[in-house]
């Protein structure tokens, strides 16, 4: 009786828990195709006056690149923004600032000797590859790519996608460069011990500091204005940074995950905690491979909802529920069976996936 208790559901009914699976599987699908397609709905409304916000991440990091070599301010010239249709469209146009750090700027330098008409296809097209390897390398089934952040980052273009499978990848000397394409990158990569990488991180950006002073001097002369447009176009973004109540129940959570997980708090972190985030910033939740966390984050909605610090919470209470229960129960199974209880704790992101 104990050994079967100690096999779990799937050891003692192995048909029923494939059909289950297997269902799970395509309500999981439909899930993400419903809200992806709510994500992007808006690119074909109007059409095809909407167009332009296809890609418009990569291209205003080219142009503040580009401004850059010119001898132009990134974060404030008219030749680094970008320009989109209101919704609906209408005689005005919305203008976008670039904000990112000076090592950001420099990561696009190389990209500058290519016209923008060529650079915008072939940078979404490396996006969309980045995208299939960070689903392929976590091992997870392919229609992962509708997961709705991932479309949002995809269809604009931003370098998170293309950071978020470098923090993926097995070289030191490329994961380094997920740090200049987005500076939160750090904190996974921190979670992850990928020590040898935040060295090169580390001892690049102090290179810049001293080659490329001005443009770091420049960069803290406009920073109050950068920031402060960040926060009003975002609305103060998707995390819990917008409310001091929120934030210090996402960073206790975070901080008991931590405990518990030490890589899983470093992914979360970014999307629960991070100030100005978008709906793209979730993907950070990926190498968790939680069907169940991936759900409540495919949702959209408004960032004034709250929806994905509290998924993070309740993800958080769950472990904990689950780590709780899976001790209490390892008094009561054989010891041949323990490993088995706590073999979910231990997972790491290259293992088959949990579903």
């Amino acid at each position: 009786m104990k050994q079967a208790q100690g096999m779990g559901i799937r050891g003692r009914h192995p048909d029923a828990f494939a059909r289950a699976t297997t269902a799970a599987h395509v309500v999981l699908a439909l899930w993400f195709a419903y809200w992806a397609w709510q994500t992007v709905a808006g690119i074909f409304t109007d059409w095809p006056a909407h167009l332009d916000t296809v890609g418009i991440d990569g291209r205003l990091y080219y142009r503040a690149a580009a401004t850059f070599v010119a001898g132009g301010d990134p974060w404030t010239a008219a030749s680094a923004q970008t320009l989109t249709n209101t919704w609906p469209p209408s005689g005005a146009l919305v203008h976008f600032l670039f904000t990112g750090p000076p090592p950001t700027v420099l990561a696009f330098v190389p990209f500058v000797p290519i016209p923008e008409w060529i650079f915008v296809p072939l940078w979404m097209a490396l996006t969309v590859a980045a995208a299939v390897y960070t689903i392929r390398r976590l091992r997870l089934p392919i229609w992962w790519l509708l997961f709705p952040p991932l479309v949002s980052g995809i269809s604009v273009g931003n370098p998170h996608v293309v950071s978020l499978a470098l923090l993926l990848c097995g070289s030191t000397w490329l994961r380094w460069i997920a740090g200049p394409m987005k500076a939160y990158a750090v904190i996974p990569m921190i979670g992850e011990r990928q020590w040898r990488a935040l060295a090169v991180l580390i001892g690049a950006v102090a290179l810049s500091v001293v080659v490329f002073w001005p443009l770091w001097h420049q960069y803290v002369a406009d920073y109050a204005g950068t920031s402060s447009w960040l926060v009003g176009v975002t609305h103060g973004g998707f995390s819990a940074a917008r409310d001091p109540r929120l934030l210090v129940v996402a960073v206790l959570a975070i901080g008991i995950l931590a405990l518990l997980d030490r890589r899983a708090a470093g992914w979360l972190a970014v999307p629960a905690l991070w100030p100005a985030t978008q709906y793209f910033y979730s993907t950070f939740a990926l190498p968790l491979r939680s069907p169940w966390l991936a759900a409540m984050l495919a949702v959209g909605g408004h960032d004034s909802d709250a929806r994905v610090p509290w998924a993070i919470v309740a993800y958080v209470i769950a472990r904990v529920t689950l780590a709780v229960v899976g001790r209490l129960r390892t008094h009561d199974i054989p010891a041949e069976h323990v490993g088995a209880v706590d073999e979910p704790n231990r997972r790491a992101w290259t293992d088959p996936p949990p579903f």
